[in-house]
């Protein structure tokens, strides 16, 4: 390829062989001669990638035909080395641009991930702050809810503890009226015990009295009224305490002077299958005065 600048005014043009090239500086040679111009000219061989491989500067017009002019220029050729030495060196800037172009690739990489960890770290900041802003109102809600929970607890603490006290007492009087009902069942019968045990008793012999005693007061005896003697004999009260009855009778009594006297004789009874009347006197009748 060939270039030909027009010095004076800059212009150029290029031509792709030398038939062309002479082609060309015979047209403008006759060009300037018709009009009485000088024209200067550069022509320059250029190389595949546009290196000047040699150059000429020319008058037009020409003093001689123009293959005379030209006569040497435009044959070099361009060295394969320098060729393959540009080439390497269009590779390694090729190579340059491409490392150039990667590691700006990895710092816009490095770019986004940095913005996406500042992205990411205030959306945690913001869940945090929320969180943190929320927490007092789910800390008061569970305050509130263990309140009320341990209110109930307690409430059903004490219901359960006052039906067991209910129950109990309840019990207490289901028993106690049991006991009752059993105790007056057995009236009858203690009563005529007591009474056949006070006639036997005033009659002053210790052998009347011996099978209305329990085993331990055979053994300890019985004081017995001599020279008294029963009128009568009014049941009065009847009580019960750990397997030991408590039987009053109010007596009316007259002594050999005839001296009437009403006094409250308690006996202590315990019910006792095996005994001949089914109790037995288990201890010293208790004489008060009527009035005491």
């Amino acid at each position: 390829m060939f270039r030909i600048i027009n010095l004076q005014t800059n212009q150029q043009e290029t031509c792709q062989n030398r038939d062309e090239l002479l082609s060309l500086i015979n047209d403008r040679s006759v060009w300037a001669e018709d009009r009485g111009e000088t024209i200067t000219i550069q022509i320059d061989q250029l190389g595949e990638e546009g290196i000047i491989l040699d150059s000429l500067s020319l008058s037009l017009p020409l003093e001689s035909i123009v293959e005379e002019a030209l006569s040497g220029f435009g044959f070099k050729r361009e060295k394969k080395s320098f060729g393959f030495l540009k080439s390497n060196k269009q590779k390694k800037e090729k190579r340059t641009s491409v490392k150039k172009d990667k590691k700006l690739e990895s710092l816009k990489s490095v770019e986004q991930s940095q913005n996406n960890l500042v992205e990411d770290k205030k959306e945690t900041e913001k869940l945090i702050n929320k969180s943190v802003s929320d927490k007092p109102v789910k800390t008061r809600k569970l305050r509130f809810g263990s309140l009320v929970l341990t209110i109930v607890i307690c409430l059903i603490t004490i219901a359960s503890i006052a039906s067991i006290f209910l129950v109990q007492v309840q019990s207490k009087k289901i028993n106690e009226l049991e006991n009752r009902i059993q105790l007056e069942e057995k009236q009858g019968k203690i009563e005529v015990f007591g009474r056949f045990f006070i006639a036997n008793f005033y009659t002053g012999k210790s052998e009347n009295i011996v099978d209305f005693l329990s085993s331990e007061m055979k053994t300890e005896g019985l004081e017995l009224k001599k020279g008294v003697q029963a009128q009568s004999t009014i049941y009065e009260s009847l009580t019960e305490s750990q397997d030991i009855i408590q039987v009053t009778f109010v007596i009316t009594t007259t002594e050999d002077s005839n001296n009437i006297k009403t006094i409250r004789m308690t006996l202590p009874v315990r019910e006792e299958e095996k005994s001949m009347y089914g109790y037995v006197i288990v201890g010293k009748p208790i004489i008060t005065g009527f009035a005491e």
